[in-house]
C-alpha cells in the first residue's frame, strides 16, 4: 500500500470522529433544563437548624446558635451525637456544643465516656421523673468535657481510671481527670506564683 492510499482510507475515519462530538454536544443542549426548586437548596444552615430540631431545641434558638457557629453542621453534629448516646436534653447540648472552639471533639468525649461507664447511664434511670440539676452525673460529664482543653485525651482518662481505680465514682474519675490538666506545681515547684 503507497501512502496515498493510506491517507484517503483515514480520512472518512477522522471526519466520522470530528463529528461525533459536534453532534453529542448538539444533542445535549437540545435537552430540557428543569430549574432548581427553593425547598430542595439545603446548606449548612438549613441541616443544623432542622438537626437541632430533631433533639427537641427550639427553632429560634437553633436559628440564633446555627447563625453565630463557625461551621453549624459541627455544631448540630455535636448535639446529635450527645443526643444519641445520652439522655441529655438538646437544650443542655446545645449550650455545651455552642461554648467549644471543636465541638465534635466535645460530642465524641461525652459519648464515648457515656458508653463506657455503665455507673452514668445506671444513675440517670434513678432521675428519670426529677428535672437534670448542675450536680447530676450526667450534666457534670457534659460540663467536665466541656472543661477539658483536650477532650480526647480527656475522655481516655476518665475511662482508664475508672476501670483500674476501685471504689471510685464516675463523677470522682471525672474530676481528677480535669484537676490533672492543670499546671504540675509539685513536678516545677519553680513555677509557682509569688
Amino acid at each position: 500500500m503507497t501512502q496515498t492510499s493510506k491517507i484517503t482510507l483515514l480520512n472518512p475515519l477522522v471526519r466520522c470522529l470530528a463529528m461525533t462530538p459536534v453532534s453529542v454536544g448538539l444533542l445535549t443542549l437540545g435537552l430540557p433544563q428543569f430549574p432548581a426548586i427553593a425547598g430542595d437548596d439545603w446548606n449548612q444552615f438549613n441541616v443544623c437548624i432542622t438537626e437541632l430540631a430533631k433533639y427537641n431545641v427550639d427553632r429560634e434558638i437553633g436559628a440564633r446558635a446555627c447563625s453565630d457557629a463557625l461551621i453549624p453542621k459541627e455544631l448540630s453534629e455535636c448535639v446529635s451525637m450527645i443526643g444519641e448516646a445520652t439522655p441529655i436534653k438538646g437544650d443542655d447540648a446545645l449550650k455545651a456544643c455552642y461554648q467549644v472552639r471543636r465541638p465534635i471533639d466535645l460530642g465524641n468525649c461525652v459519648a464515648d465516656i457515656y458508653n463506657a461507664i455503665p455507673s452514668l447511664s445506671a444513675s440517670e434511670t434513678k432521675q428519670e421523673d426529677e428535672t437534670m440539676s448542675e450536680d447530676t452525673p450526667l450534666l457534670a460529664l457534659l460540663n467536665s468535657c466541656r472543661s477539658s482543653l483536650r477532650p480526647g485525651f480527656y475522655s481516655e482518662c476518665v475511662i482508664a481510671v475508672n476501670r483500674e481505680v476501685r471504689n471510685i465514682t464516675a463523677v470522682q474519675a471525672l474530676d481528677k481527670c480535669l484537676a490533672a490538666e492543670d499546671f504540675p506545681r509539685d513536678i516545677f515547684p519553680a513555677y509557682e506564683p509569688q
